[in-house]
């Protein structure tokens, strides 16, 4: 039986930034896949694979970790797509015309995880305080194993500081009313199963969009976006995501509307946390309260503007 064998367009990219021999190197391994689906090794229980590259046995190529998803849950029956293409040995010596790849700063990404923690901390203070039903909906913080499989079923890498807010809250439970947290549409954090069937249906959507049409005029959804905030738990029609290439946010809208900000998640945070403990000079979006529950606004729908308290510290 053979399958196919799906090498996305910005895996291929990849590979070629990662050196000449790359690309010929797992489009090599693509055939035996085709005839070998289960040539690597499980990693976790929806489908995914890991298998390695030997640069022996490929000129200009370094050691490979290459990911791929097979069949169901992930995929149709008889499909696979390689999902991550990670060189774990040194790159071929490109001469002097290729700068080194930057190496994210240490120091810098400490930083930018205490950021992410405080403002964090400040939130759900003031919704212990005030707001206890949203505060009661927010859920636990995933683990580090739980991150890694979630990266492993995206293919993309999670930034610093989606991870940083992860560890703290794991998105929120499906409440009545909602778990809005963040402005300006009272965004719900989306657990990590919604943040990878969310990317699957994007990705999905691309694909089907993509047919056909040149490259920038289809790209609807970026492979490095990983959605993380939606207009509920279970709506995920409108929302917010990140960039993991660049750590700016973004917006998707249910038509095809795609806009990225000049913010990041840690400066989204602590407006956020300052909004609510300073009303008095909020703008825009106002926080306030419904029986309990953080509701921005005023609220548009009518019954809801009727129970609306703007919150005023």
């Amino acid at each position: 039986m053979t399958v196919n064998v799906d090498l996305p367009d910005h895996i291929r990219a990849h590979c070629a930034e990662l050196g000449d021999g790359v690309l010929y190197a797992v489009k090599t391994l693509a055939r035996q896949l085709a005839e070998d689906p289960r040539l690597g090794e499980r990693a976790g229980r929806l489908g995914l694979y890991t298998v390695t590259i030997d640069n022996d046995a490929f000129d200009e190529c370094p050691p490979l970790m290459v990911r791929y998803a097979y069949g169901p849950p992930l995929l149709d029956v008889d499909r696979i797509e390689i999902r991550d293409v990670e060189a774990t040995g040194p790159l071929p010596d490109a001469g002097d015309e290729q700068a080194p790849a930057a190496v994210p700063d240490p120091r810098m990404q400490q930083i930018t995880a205490r950021q992410v923690t405080e403002a964090w901390r400040r939130i759900t203070n003031w919704l212990e305080q005030h707001a206890h039903a949203t505060h009661a909906a927010l859920l636990p913080g995933a683990s580090p194993h739980e991150i890694a499989a979630l990266e492993q079923s995206l293919g993309v890498r999670v930034p610093v500081d989606l991870r940083a807010l992860w560890l703290l809250c794991a998105g929120g439970k499906d409440t009545p009313g909602g778990a809005g947290v963040l402005p300006d549409k009272g965004w719900a954090l989306m657990p990590l199963g919604t943040v990878a069937a969310s990317y699957q249906w994007h990705r999905e959507n691309q694909r089907q969009l993509g047919v056909g049409w040149g490259v920038e005029d289809a790209m609807v959804w970026r492979p490095s976006w990983i959605p993380f905030c939606s207009w509920s738990v279970t709506d995920t029609s409108i929302g917010l995501f990140i960039d993991a290439e660049t750590g700016k946010v973004g917006h998707w809208d249910d038509t095809t509307e795609r806009t990225v900000r000049d913010q990041t998640l840690s400066t989204l945070l602590e407006e956020t946390a300052d909004k609510l403990e300073n009303p008095q000079l909020a703008t825009g979006y106002l926080p306030g309260l419904i029986g309990g529950r953080l509701v921005w606004g005023p609220p548009l729908a009518a019954d809801e503007a009727a129970l609306w308290e703007r919150f005023t510290g």
